[in-house]
Protein backbone atom coordinates (compact mmCIF):
# COMPACT_ATOMS: atom_id res chain seq x y z
CA UNK A 1 0.00 0.00 0.00
CA UNK A 2 0.84 3.52 0.34
CA UNK A 3 4.05 4.57 2.22
CA UNK A 4 3.48 6.39 5.32
CA UNK A 5 5.68 9.38 4.83
CA UNK A 6 3.01 9.68 2.01
CA UNK A 7 -0.01 9.39 3.95
CA UNK A 8 1.21 12.05 6.49
CA UNK A 9 2.12 14.72 3.77
CA UNK A 10 1.14 18.36 4.55
CA UNK A 11 -2.18 19.60 2.71
CA UNK A 12 -2.40 19.90 -0.79
CA UNK A 13 -1.44 23.65 -2.15
CA UNK A 14 -4.64 25.40 -4.13
CA UNK A 15 -3.07 24.83 -7.76
CA UNK A 16 -2.70 20.85 -7.02
CA UNK A 17 -6.84 20.92 -6.09
CA UNK A 18 -7.03 22.75 -9.26
CA UNK A 19 -5.54 19.73 -11.18
CA UNK A 20 -7.29 17.38 -9.05
CA UNK A 21 -10.71 19.35 -10.37
CA UNK A 22 -9.83 19.21 -13.65
CA UNK A 23 -9.40 15.43 -13.37
CA UNK A 24 -12.81 14.74 -11.86
CA UNK A 25 -14.31 16.88 -14.69
CA UNK A 26 -12.68 14.83 -17.25
CA UNK A 27 -13.83 11.68 -15.43
CA UNK A 28 -17.80 13.34 -15.18
CA UNK A 29 -17.34 14.35 -18.95
CA UNK A 30 -16.29 10.70 -20.40
CA UNK A 31 -18.52 8.40 -18.26
CA UNK A 32 -21.51 11.23 -19.36
CA UNK A 33 -20.56 10.75 -22.92
CA UNK A 34 -20.62 6.82 -22.50
CA UNK A 35 -23.88 6.96 -20.16
CA UNK A 36 -25.32 8.58 -23.21
CA UNK A 37 -23.91 6.26 -25.98
CA UNK A 38 -24.95 2.93 -23.51
CA UNK A 39 -28.85 4.63 -23.56
CA UNK A 40 -29.15 5.41 -27.41
CA UNK A 41 -27.80 2.06 -28.31
CA UNK A 42 -30.18 0.13 -25.41
CA UNK A 43 -33.52 2.39 -27.05
CA UNK A 44 -32.50 0.55 -30.33
CA UNK A 45 -31.87 -2.79 -30.06
CA UNK A 46 -33.51 -5.69 -28.34
CA UNK A 47 -30.67 -8.12 -27.54
CA UNK A 48 -29.34 -6.46 -24.97
CA UNK A 49 -29.78 -8.07 -21.14
CA UNK A 50 -32.97 -6.50 -18.88
CA UNK A 51 -30.09 -4.61 -16.94
CA UNK A 52 -27.31 -2.94 -18.68
CA UNK A 53 -24.44 -3.79 -16.38
CA UNK A 54 -22.40 -0.91 -17.83
CA UNK A 55 -24.99 1.31 -15.77
CA UNK A 56 -23.50 -0.36 -12.99
CA UNK A 57 -19.84 0.88 -13.68
CA UNK A 58 -21.39 4.23 -14.49
CA UNK A 59 -23.11 4.65 -11.58
CA UNK A 60 -19.88 3.60 -9.91
CA UNK A 61 -18.05 6.46 -11.33
CA UNK A 62 -20.29 8.96 -10.30
CA UNK A 63 -19.83 7.62 -6.58
CA UNK A 64 -16.55 7.71 -6.62
CA UNK A 65 -16.17 11.13 -8.02
CA UNK A 66 -19.03 12.14 -4.92
CA UNK A 67 -16.19 10.80 -2.74
CA UNK A 68 -13.03 12.32 -3.69
CA UNK A 69 -15.18 15.65 -3.87
CA UNK A 70 -15.69 15.24 -0.21
CA UNK A 71 -12.70 13.78 0.07
CA UNK A 72 -10.89 16.81 -1.90
CA UNK A 73 -9.85 18.97 1.25
CA UNK A 74 -9.51 16.52 3.88
CA UNK A 75 -6.91 13.74 2.62
CA UNK A 76 -3.37 14.52 1.36
CA UNK A 77 -2.16 15.69 -2.15
CA UNK A 78 -1.00 12.50 -2.91
CA UNK A 79 -3.49 10.07 -1.23
CA UNK A 80 -6.02 11.47 -3.44
CA UNK A 81 -4.41 11.13 -6.09
CA UNK A 82 -3.48 7.64 -6.04
CA UNK A 83 -6.96 7.04 -4.55
CA UNK A 84 -8.91 8.84 -8.02
CA UNK A 85 -5.91 7.02 -10.36
CA UNK A 86 -6.27 3.46 -8.84
CA UNK A 87 -10.35 3.82 -9.04
CA UNK A 88 -9.52 5.10 -12.50
CA UNK A 89 -8.18 1.73 -13.64
CA UNK A 90 -10.96 -0.27 -11.47
CA UNK A 91 -13.55 1.29 -13.96
CA UNK A 92 -11.67 0.88 -16.95
CA UNK A 93 -11.16 -2.58 -16.33
CA UNK A 94 -14.77 -2.83 -15.51
CA UNK A 95 -15.80 -1.42 -18.64
CA UNK A 96 -13.14 -3.83 -20.86
CA UNK A 97 -14.64 -7.00 -18.89
CA UNK A 98 -18.12 -5.61 -20.10
CA UNK A 99 -17.46 -4.52 -23.42
CA UNK A 100 -14.61 -6.94 -24.59
CA UNK A 101 -11.39 -5.50 -23.81
CA UNK A 102 -8.95 -7.45 -26.57
CA UNK A 103 -10.72 -5.95 -29.55
CA UNK A 104 -12.83 -2.96 -27.91
CA UNK A 105 -11.12 0.41 -27.99
CA UNK A 106 -11.03 1.13 -23.76
CA UNK A 107 -8.06 -0.69 -23.79
CA UNK A 108 -6.57 2.34 -24.50
CA UNK A 109 -7.30 4.15 -21.39
CA UNK A 110 -5.15 2.34 -18.95
CA UNK A 111 -2.32 3.83 -20.68
CA UNK A 112 -3.56 7.10 -20.27
CA UNK A 113 -4.40 6.74 -16.77
CA UNK A 114 -1.38 5.73 -15.98
CA UNK A 115 0.27 8.93 -17.56
CA UNK A 116 -1.89 11.00 -15.50
CA UNK A 117 -1.26 9.42 -12.37
CA UNK A 118 2.27 9.95 -13.16
CA UNK A 119 2.83 13.10 -14.49
CA UNK A 120 0.49 13.98 -10.59
CA UNK A 121 3.20 12.19 -8.82
CA UNK A 122 6.64 12.40 -8.16
CA UNK A 123 9.38 10.16 -10.05
CA UNK A 124 8.96 6.46 -10.07
CA UNK A 125 5.65 5.98 -8.82
CA UNK A 126 4.36 5.65 -12.63
CA UNK A 127 5.45 2.46 -12.46
CA UNK A 128 3.39 1.02 -9.45
CA UNK A 129 0.35 2.33 -11.60
CA UNK A 130 1.56 0.35 -14.90
CA UNK A 131 1.57 -2.38 -12.70
CA UNK A 132 -1.86 -2.62 -10.90
CA UNK A 133 -2.96 -1.36 -14.26
CA UNK A 134 -1.20 -4.73 -15.89
CA UNK A 135 -2.15 -6.90 -12.91
CA UNK A 136 -5.96 -5.58 -13.01
CA UNK A 137 -6.48 -6.60 -16.63
CA UNK A 138 -4.69 -10.30 -16.37
CA UNK A 139 -6.77 -11.03 -13.16
CA UNK A 140 -9.94 -9.98 -14.73
CA UNK A 141 -8.77 -11.96 -18.49
CA UNK A 142 -7.37 -15.18 -16.46
CA UNK A 143 -10.96 -14.84 -14.20
CA UNK A 144 -13.04 -15.33 -17.47
CA UNK A 145 -10.65 -17.74 -18.24
CA UNK A 146 -11.07 -20.08 -15.31
CA UNK A 147 -14.71 -19.25 -15.08
CA UNK A 148 -14.36 -17.43 -11.81
CA UNK A 149 -16.30 -14.01 -13.93
CA UNK A 150 -18.92 -14.54 -16.03
CA UNK A 151 -17.70 -13.91 -19.39
CA UNK A 152 -19.66 -10.77 -20.58
CA UNK A 153 -17.79 -8.97 -23.48
CA UNK A 154 -15.15 -11.33 -22.88
CA UNK A 155 -16.18 -14.36 -24.39
CA UNK A 156 -13.31 -14.79 -26.51
CA UNK A 157 -11.37 -15.61 -23.79
CA UNK A 158 -12.60 -18.68 -23.43
CA UNK A 159 -11.34 -19.68 -27.13
CA UNK A 160 -7.70 -17.73 -27.03
CA UNK A 161 -5.20 -19.58 -27.01
CA UNK A 162 -3.01 -18.91 -23.83
CA UNK A 163 -0.11 -17.57 -25.63
CA UNK A 164 -2.46 -15.23 -27.00
CA UNK A 165 -3.47 -14.01 -23.68
CA UNK A 166 -0.53 -13.81 -22.08
CA UNK A 167 0.64 -11.80 -25.30
CA UNK A 168 -2.24 -9.27 -24.41
CA UNK A 169 -1.39 -8.98 -21.23
CA UNK A 170 2.22 -8.63 -21.71
CA UNK A 171 1.28 -5.66 -24.41
CA UNK A 172 -0.72 -4.03 -21.73
CA UNK A 173 2.03 -3.86 -19.35
CA UNK A 174 4.84 -2.89 -21.95
CA UNK A 175 2.20 0.02 -23.20
CA UNK A 176 1.62 1.27 -19.90
CA UNK A 177 5.12 1.13 -18.35
CA UNK A 178 6.60 2.79 -21.31
CA UNK A 179 4.19 5.18 -20.71
CA UNK A 180 4.94 5.79 -17.10
CA UNK A 181 8.53 6.11 -17.94
CA UNK A 182 8.04 8.75 -20.45
CA UNK A 183 5.61 10.56 -18.45
CA UNK A 184 8.20 10.32 -15.46
CA UNK A 185 10.87 11.75 -17.66
CA UNK A 186 8.90 14.46 -18.94
CA UNK A 187 7.43 15.16 -16.32
CA UNK A 188 10.44 15.25 -13.89
CA UNK A 189 11.84 17.32 -16.81
CA UNK A 190 9.12 19.99 -16.35
CA UNK A 191 9.64 20.41 -12.73
CA UNK A 192 13.26 20.70 -13.00
CA UNK A 193 12.70 23.55 -15.95
CA UNK A 194 9.99 24.86 -13.78
CA UNK A 195 12.29 24.41 -10.56
CA UNK A 196 14.64 26.86 -12.44
CA UNK A 197 12.66 28.74 -13.57
CA UNK A 198 11.37 29.77 -10.14
CA UNK A 199 15.13 30.05 -8.72
CA UNK A 200 16.14 32.52 -11.70
CA UNK A 201 12.15 34.50 -11.24
CA UNK A 202 13.76 34.75 -7.82
CA UNK A 203 17.29 36.03 -8.84
CA UNK A 204 15.70 38.12 -11.14
CA UNK A 205 13.15 39.62 -8.48
CA UNK A 206 15.64 39.86 -5.74
CA UNK A 207 18.28 42.00 -8.35
CA UNK A 208 14.97 43.68 -9.40
CA UNK A 209 14.39 44.79 -5.46
CA UNK A 210 18.20 45.33 -5.26
CA UNK A 211 18.10 47.40 -7.88
CA UNK A 212 14.93 49.36 -6.61
CA UNK A 213 16.81 49.89 -2.79
CA UNK A 214 20.07 51.42 -4.57
CA UNK A 215 18.20 53.59 -7.43
CA UNK A 216 16.04 55.01 -4.08
CA UNK A 217 18.64 54.97 -1.53
CA UNK A 218 21.10 56.93 -3.98
CA UNK A 219 21.60 61.17 -3.02
CA UNK A 220 21.37 62.01 -6.35
CA UNK A 221 18.18 62.52 -8.44
CA UNK A 222 17.45 60.22 -11.12
CA UNK A 223 15.04 60.82 -13.93
CA UNK A 224 14.61 58.86 -17.20
CA UNK A 225 12.72 60.13 -19.99
CA UNK A 226 11.53 58.30 -23.00
CA UNK A 227 12.99 59.12 -26.65
CA UNK A 228 10.30 62.42 -26.71
CA UNK A 229 12.29 63.64 -23.30
CA UNK A 230 9.13 63.12 -21.50
CA UNK A 231 9.80 61.60 -17.44
CA UNK A 232 9.20 57.79 -17.20
CA UNK A 233 10.69 57.76 -13.83
CA UNK A 234 11.78 59.65 -10.45
CA UNK A 235 13.53 58.03 -7.65
CA UNK A 236 12.79 59.40 -4.39
CA UNK A 237 15.51 62.17 -3.78
CA UNK A 238 14.25 63.57 -7.52
CA UNK A 239 10.59 63.84 -5.96
CA UNK A 240 12.46 65.84 -2.87
CA UNK A 241 14.86 68.24 -4.67
CA UNK A 242 12.05 69.28 -7.74
CA UNK A 243 9.36 69.32 -4.84
CA UNK A 244 6.83 67.55 -6.84
CA UNK A 245 6.04 63.52 -6.42
CA UNK A 246 6.32 61.14 -9.54
CA UNK A 247 2.44 61.06 -10.01
CA UNK A 248 2.70 64.25 -11.13
CA UNK A 249 5.93 63.99 -13.09
CA UNK A 250 4.74 61.11 -14.94
CA UNK A 251 4.44 61.96 -18.44
CA UNK A 252 5.53 65.34 -18.52
CA UNK A 253 7.90 67.14 -20.64
CA UNK A 254 11.87 67.46 -18.78
CA UNK A 255 11.62 71.13 -20.53
CA UNK A 256 8.49 71.65 -18.84
CA UNK A 257 9.14 70.15 -15.52
CA UNK A 258 12.69 72.40 -15.55
CA UNK A 259 11.09 75.21 -17.26
CA UNK A 260 14.49 75.17 -19.35
CA UNK A 261 13.87 74.94 -23.36
CA UNK A 262 17.46 72.96 -23.29
CA UNK A 263 15.28 69.91 -22.02
CA UNK A 264 13.24 69.38 -25.33
CA UNK A 265 14.65 66.44 -26.89
CA UNK A 266 16.90 68.18 -29.53
CA UNK A 267 18.57 69.54 -26.87
CA UNK A 268 18.70 66.48 -24.68
CA UNK A 269 19.60 64.54 -27.96
CA UNK A 270 22.68 67.13 -28.87
CA UNK A 271 23.75 67.08 -24.99
CA UNK A 272 23.85 63.37 -24.73
CA UNK A 273 25.80 62.58 -27.29
CA UNK A 274 27.99 65.36 -27.35
CA UNK A 275 30.83 64.78 -24.15
CA UNK A 276 31.60 68.43 -22.92
CA UNK A 277 27.78 69.48 -23.43
CA UNK A 278 26.49 66.14 -20.91
CA UNK A 279 26.52 68.86 -17.91
CA UNK A 280 24.93 71.95 -16.97
CA UNK A 281 23.48 74.16 -14.49
CA UNK A 282 19.79 74.92 -14.03
CA UNK A 283 18.32 77.64 -11.86
CA UNK A 284 15.10 75.62 -10.71
CA UNK A 285 12.15 76.98 -8.61
CA UNK A 286 10.00 74.77 -6.62
CA UNK A 287 6.37 74.82 -6.46
CA UNK A 288 6.46 76.56 -2.79
CA UNK A 289 8.64 79.21 -4.36
CA UNK A 290 12.16 78.41 -3.20
CA UNK A 291 14.66 79.19 -5.91
CA UNK A 292 17.16 76.11 -6.32
CA UNK A 293 20.52 75.37 -8.77
CA UNK A 294 21.00 72.02 -9.71
CA UNK A 295 23.66 70.28 -11.18
CA UNK A 296 22.58 68.25 -14.15
CA UNK A 297 24.00 65.35 -16.25
CA UNK A 298 22.51 63.53 -19.29
CA UNK A 299 23.21 60.24 -20.74
CA UNK A 300 21.44 58.07 -23.58
CA UNK A 301 19.88 54.77 -21.71
CA UNK A 302 19.93 52.92 -25.21
CA UNK A 303 18.91 54.10 -28.79
CA UNK A 304 15.33 53.81 -28.05
CA UNK A 305 15.00 53.42 -24.30
CA UNK A 306 15.56 57.51 -23.93
CA UNK A 307 17.97 59.31 -21.23
CA UNK A 308 18.95 59.62 -18.17
CA UNK A 309 18.74 62.70 -15.96
CA UNK A 310 20.82 62.88 -12.78
CA UNK A 311 20.20 65.54 -10.82
CA UNK A 312 22.61 67.29 -8.02
CA UNK A 313 21.30 70.19 -5.60
CA UNK A 314 24.35 72.51 -5.73
CA UNK A 315 22.93 75.60 -3.86
CA UNK A 316 24.19 75.04 -0.63
CA UNK A 317 28.05 74.37 -3.14
CA UNK A 318 27.52 77.65 -5.06
CA UNK A 319 26.30 79.89 -1.66
CA UNK A 320 29.70 78.22 0.25
CA UNK A 321 31.74 79.73 -3.42
CA UNK A 322 30.10 82.82 -3.27
CA UNK A 323 30.86 83.42 0.21
CA UNK A 324 34.45 82.47 -0.58
CA UNK A 325 34.22 85.16 -3.41
CA UNK A 326 33.12 87.54 -1.54
CA UNK A 327 35.63 86.83 1.33
CA UNK A 328 38.76 86.64 -0.87
CA UNK A 329 37.25 90.27 -1.93
CA UNK A 330 36.68 91.33 1.31
CA UNK A 331 40.30 90.57 2.03
CA UNK A 332 41.90 92.37 -1.00
CA UNK A 333 39.50 95.16 -0.09
CA UNK A 334 41.43 95.30 3.72
CA UNK A 335 44.89 95.04 1.90
CA UNK A 336 43.91 97.79 -0.50
CA UNK A 337 42.59 99.95 2.60
CA UNK A 338 46.31 99.03 4.30
CA UNK A 339 48.11 100.19 1.81
CA UNK A 340 45.81 103.50 0.82
CA UNK A 341 46.31 103.96 4.81
CA UNK A 342 50.53 103.29 4.88
CA UNK A 343 50.48 105.86 1.82
CA UNK A 344 48.06 108.18 3.05
CA UNK A 345 48.56 108.83 6.54
CA UNK A 346 51.96 109.84 6.58
CA UNK A 347 51.92 112.87 4.28
CA UNK A 348 48.68 114.09 6.27
CA UNK A 349 50.37 113.83 9.43
CA UNK A 350 53.03 115.44 7.71
CA UNK A 351 50.80 117.89 6.18
CA UNK A 352 48.68 118.63 9.20
CA UNK A 353 52.27 119.08 11.58
CA UNK A 354 53.03 121.54 8.88
CA UNK A 355 49.93 123.46 8.97
CA UNK A 356 50.47 123.63 12.71
CA UNK A 357 54.38 124.93 12.30
CA UNK A 358 53.65 127.31 10.60
CA UNK A 359 50.37 128.54 12.57
CA UNK A 360 52.90 129.49 15.51
CA UNK A 361 54.82 131.42 13.25
CA UNK A 362 54.88 135.29 13.96
CA UNK A 363 54.14 137.67 11.55
CA UNK A 364 51.19 135.59 10.02
CA UNK A 365 48.74 137.39 8.69
CA UNK A 366 44.61 136.48 9.27
CA UNK A 367 44.66 135.50 6.04
CA UNK A 368 47.17 132.83 6.24
CA UNK A 369 46.29 131.68 9.55
CA UNK A 370 42.45 130.78 7.99
CA UNK A 371 44.64 128.73 5.56
CA UNK A 372 46.92 127.16 7.43
CA UNK A 373 43.80 126.47 9.78
CA UNK A 374 41.60 125.20 6.19
CA UNK A 375 44.54 122.84 5.81
CA UNK A 376 44.26 121.01 9.20
CA UNK A 377 40.89 120.66 9.24
CA UNK A 378 40.62 119.07 6.46
CA UNK A 379 43.90 116.67 6.81
CA UNK A 380 42.25 115.81 9.90
CA UNK A 381 38.61 115.40 7.89
CA UNK A 382 40.40 113.04 5.13
CA UNK A 383 42.36 111.16 7.83
CA UNK A 384 39.05 110.29 10.18
CA UNK A 385 37.61 109.62 6.38
CA UNK A 386 40.33 107.45 6.21
CA UNK A 387 40.15 105.64 9.71
CA UNK A 388 36.13 104.95 9.14
CA UNK A 389 36.87 103.61 5.92
CA UNK A 390 39.35 100.87 7.19
CA UNK A 391 36.98 100.25 10.15
CA UNK A 392 34.07 99.23 7.31
CA UNK A 393 36.46 97.23 5.22
CA UNK A 394 38.59 95.29 7.24
CA UNK A 395 36.87 92.69 9.87
CA UNK A 396 37.14 93.87 13.63
CA UNK A 397 36.72 91.05 16.36
CA UNK A 398 33.11 91.13 17.54
CA UNK A 399 32.03 90.99 21.14
CA UNK A 400 29.05 88.55 20.94
CA UNK A 401 26.94 88.56 23.68
CA UNK A 402 23.52 87.96 24.61
CA UNK A 403 21.15 90.64 22.57
CA UNK A 404 17.41 91.26 23.02
CA UNK A 405 16.75 92.48 19.60
CA UNK A 406 13.32 93.70 19.64
CA UNK A 407 13.71 96.76 22.46
CA UNK A 408 17.41 97.15 20.36
CA UNK A 409 15.61 97.63 16.96
CA UNK A 410 12.54 99.51 18.58
CA UNK A 411 14.78 102.08 19.65
CA UNK A 412 16.93 102.32 15.98
CA UNK A 413 13.50 102.46 14.55
CA UNK A 414 12.70 105.48 16.76
CA UNK A 415 16.06 106.93 16.37
CA UNK A 416 15.54 106.24 11.98
CA UNK A 417 12.31 108.43 12.62
CA UNK A 418 14.00 111.82 13.33
CA UNK A 419 17.03 110.92 10.92
CA UNK A 420 17.69 113.90 7.99
CA UNK A 421 16.95 111.03 5.14
CA UNK A 422 13.66 110.67 6.80
CA UNK A 423 11.24 113.06 4.79
CA UNK A 424 7.51 113.65 5.42
CA UNK A 425 6.45 111.37 2.46
CA UNK A 426 8.39 108.21 4.54
CA UNK A 427 5.98 106.19 6.67
CA UNK A 428 8.28 104.41 9.32
CA UNK A 429 7.14 101.02 11.01
CA UNK A 430 7.90 98.73 13.68
CA UNK A 431 6.34 95.68 13.91
CA UNK A 432 7.05 92.86 16.61
CA UNK A 433 5.74 89.15 17.47
CA UNK A 434 7.00 89.07 20.73
CA UNK A 435 8.41 91.04 23.33
CA UNK A 436 11.69 89.54 24.00
CA UNK A 437 13.94 87.59 21.37
CA UNK A 438 17.31 87.22 22.75
CA UNK A 439 20.16 86.48 20.12
CA UNK A 440 24.03 86.31 20.46
CA UNK A 441 25.30 89.04 18.70
CA UNK A 442 27.04 92.47 19.09
CA UNK A 443 24.92 95.48 19.69
CA UNK A 444 27.16 97.85 17.55
CA UNK A 445 27.79 95.54 14.60
CA UNK A 446 24.08 94.45 14.49
CA UNK A 447 23.22 98.31 14.27
CA UNK A 448 25.52 98.52 11.78
CA UNK A 449 23.61 96.21 9.80
CA UNK A 450 20.23 97.91 10.72
CA UNK A 451 21.13 101.50 9.35
CA UNK A 452 22.69 100.31 5.93
CA UNK A 453 19.69 98.19 4.96
CA UNK A 454 17.20 101.12 6.16
CA UNK A 455 19.17 103.63 4.07
CA UNK A 456 19.17 101.62 0.97
CA UNK A 457 15.20 100.93 1.56
CA UNK A 458 15.25 104.55 2.22
CA UNK A 459 17.08 105.21 -0.83
CA UNK A 460 14.86 102.97 -2.70
CA UNK A 461 11.80 105.22 -2.14
CA UNK A 462 13.26 108.94 -2.99
CA UNK A 463 9.67 110.08 -3.42
CA UNK A 464 8.65 108.48 -0.22
CA UNK A 465 6.62 105.15 0.63
CA UNK A 466 6.13 102.71 3.52
CA UNK A 467 8.92 101.07 5.32
CA UNK A 468 8.16 98.30 7.33
CA UNK A 469 11.02 97.21 10.01
CA UNK A 470 10.16 93.66 11.96
CA UNK A 471 11.61 91.40 14.61
CA UNK A 472 9.83 87.90 14.58
CA UNK A 473 10.64 83.98 15.49
CA UNK A 474 10.78 81.54 12.66
CA UNK A 475 11.48 77.98 14.01
CA UNK A 476 15.20 78.42 15.77
CA UNK A 477 16.19 81.96 14.34
CA UNK A 478 15.24 85.71 14.58
CA UNK A 479 14.26 87.44 11.51
CA UNK A 480 15.18 91.28 11.57
CA UNK A 481 13.42 91.69 8.34
CA UNK A 482 13.25 95.57 6.44
CA UNK A 483 10.65 95.74 3.35
CA UNK A 484 10.18 98.82 1.70
CA UNK A 485 7.64 99.36 -1.29
CA UNK A 486 10.19 101.31 -3.65
CA UNK A 487 11.57 100.29 -7.59
CA UNK A 488 12.41 97.19 -6.43
CA UNK A 489 15.05 95.09 -8.00
CA UNK A 490 14.88 92.39 -10.84
CA UNK A 491 16.04 88.44 -10.20
CA UNK A 492 19.92 89.27 -11.37
CA UNK A 493 20.07 91.87 -9.09
CA UNK A 494 18.97 89.94 -5.71
CA UNK A 495 21.44 87.29 -6.64
CA UNK A 496 24.47 86.61 -3.90
CA UNK A 497 26.76 89.11 -6.29
CA UNK A 498 25.10 91.91 -4.74
CA UNK A 499 26.76 91.07 -1.11
CA UNK A 500 29.91 91.17 -3.10
CA UNK A 501 32.22 94.20 -2.90
CA UNK A 502 31.53 97.13 -5.62
CA UNK A 503 28.60 95.95 -6.50
CA UNK A 504 26.17 99.19 -6.25
CA UNK A 505 23.42 100.29 -8.08
CA UNK A 506 24.16 103.68 -7.31
CA UNK A 507 25.91 106.52 -9.05
CA UNK A 508 27.66 107.67 -6.21
CA UNK A 509 28.21 104.61 -3.92
CA UNK A 510 30.82 102.59 -2.86
CA UNK A 511 29.53 99.10 -2.96
CA UNK A 512 30.63 98.05 0.21
CA UNK A 513 27.48 98.76 2.32
CA UNK A 514 26.02 95.31 1.69
CA UNK A 515 29.55 93.48 1.58
CA UNK A 516 29.80 94.26 4.97
CA UNK A 517 26.10 93.81 6.34
CA UNK A 518 26.58 90.20 5.10
CA UNK A 519 30.17 89.72 6.39
CA UNK A 520 28.65 91.09 9.66
CA UNK A 521 25.95 88.13 9.18
CA UNK A 522 27.92 85.34 8.36
CA UNK A 523 30.57 86.46 11.34
CA UNK A 524 27.15 86.13 13.78
CA UNK A 525 26.51 82.60 12.30
CA UNK A 526 23.12 83.54 10.48
CA UNK A 527 22.33 84.43 6.73
CA UNK A 528 20.51 86.82 4.93
CA UNK A 529 17.41 86.80 2.47
CA UNK A 530 16.72 89.18 -0.05
CA UNK A 531 13.40 88.80 -2.36
CA UNK A 532 12.57 91.91 -4.49
CA UNK A 533 9.89 92.27 -7.53
CA UNK A 534 10.64 95.61 -9.30
CA UNK A 535 8.19 98.47 -9.08
CA UNK A 536 6.72 96.38 -5.72
CA UNK A 537 9.68 96.58 -3.42
CA UNK A 538 12.51 94.74 -1.83
CA UNK A 539 12.22 92.24 1.44
CA UNK A 540 15.60 91.93 3.29
CA UNK A 541 15.44 89.50 6.12
CA UNK A 542 18.56 88.48 8.43
CA UNK A 543 18.29 85.39 10.35
CA UNK A 544 20.27 84.88 13.63
CA UNK A 545 20.48 82.08 15.96
CA UNK A 546 17.67 82.34 18.70
CA UNK A 547 19.05 81.76 22.08
CA UNK A 548 15.72 80.85 24.25
CA UNK A 549 15.04 81.38 27.63
CA UNK A 550 18.06 84.13 28.55
CA UNK A 551 17.23 86.68 29.89
CA UNK A 552 19.02 90.15 29.48
CA UNK A 553 19.63 92.91 31.88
Amino acid sequence: MLPESQAQAEPPLSGDLEVLKRLMGFRLVMVTTLLLVAASIEAVSDDLAPVNPLYFVIVATYSFTVLHALALNALPYRVQVYLQTLSDLLIITALVWITGGVRAGFMLLYPLSVLTGTVLLEHGRGLDLATFATSAYAAVVWGVRVGALPPEGLSDVLFLPETRLAYSVFVTGVACATVALIGSYLTESLRAAGQQLERTAGEVAGLKELNEVIVASIHSGLLTGDARGRVTYANRFAEALLGLPFSALRGRPLAEVFADPRFDDAGLRMRATAQGLAAMAVEYRRPDGEAREFGVSVSVLGADWGYLLAVQDLTDVKRLEREVRIKERLAAVGEMAAALAHEIRNPLGSISGSAQVLMAEPGISDEQQHLLDIIRRESRRLSETLSQFLRQARPTPSRLEPLDLVPTVAEAVKLLRNAPEVLAEHDIAFEAEATSLVCRADRDQILQVFWNLVRNGLEAMPAGGRLVVGVRREGGEVVMSIRDHGHGLDADATDRRMFEPFQTGREMGTGLGLAIVYRIVREHGGDIHVESRQGEGTDVQVRLPLLPLVAVN
